[in-house]
């Protein structure tokens, strides 16, 4: 098999695959939509709620913000957020702070815009997780097409903190340890 670099820009990576077959391709994608691990808000603790959006929409779209990973962060830690804001404004990603560790938003994104009068407080729970587990915390959105027998294009656009280069890097490390494990199984 062969990768290359079709066409990369800020957004979006094109890469081509050859001397593949579909079970390959959709390994690859898969991988790095679902098997990469990516930081989101798990848990979102409401001390104070006077926006337009009630608590479970808050939480849900809080949790939809992607999160940068820290160095030497792991599956059992666990990354406290903070929220405390009032008066008329727009609540955005940003405006989140860390504590524990160093943690910022991908992107700023608006969460909620607040009136005259009304406040919004919160601590939240961010920690790793996997596209398998929630599509908050799929890597990216990755695509690809048949443009020969044995010929498949990639479009990779990462809607996590890795580049789509690091997403795609991070996918073949994925499938190199599938295949790893299942040699060892195969052993034993």
């Amino acid at each position: 098999m062969n990768l290359e670099t079709i066409e990369e820009t800020d957004e979006v990576l094109h890469v081509q695959l050859e001397d593949a077959n579909p079970a390959v391709a959709n390994t690859l994608r898969r991988s790095m939509m679902t098997k990469v691990p990516t930081m989101a808000v798990q848990q979102l603790r409401v001390n104070q709620n006077q926006s337009g959006l009630f608590d479970e929409m808050l939480a849900n779209r809080v949790g939809q913000i992607p999160l940068t990973i820290p160095e030497g962060f792991d599956e059992d830690d666990t990354a406290v957020l903070a929220l405390d804001r009032e008066g008329e404004t727009r609540v955005t990603a940003e405006d989140l702070s860390a504590g524990n560790y160093d943690v910022t938003p991908v992107n700023d994104t608006t969460i909620v815009k607040l009136k005259e009068g009304q406040d919004l407080k919160f601590e939240a729970d961010a920690e790793l997780g996997y596209g398998t587990e929630h599509a908050k915390h799929q890597g990216g959105t990755v695509g690809y097409e048949k443009v020969d027998e044995d010929t498949f294009e990639f479009r990779i656009e990462s809607t996590s903190a890795y580049s789509n280069r690091e997403l795609l890097q991070k996918g073949l490390e994925q499938v190199h340890n599938s295949l790893e494990e299942l040699k060892t199984d195969i052993q034993n």
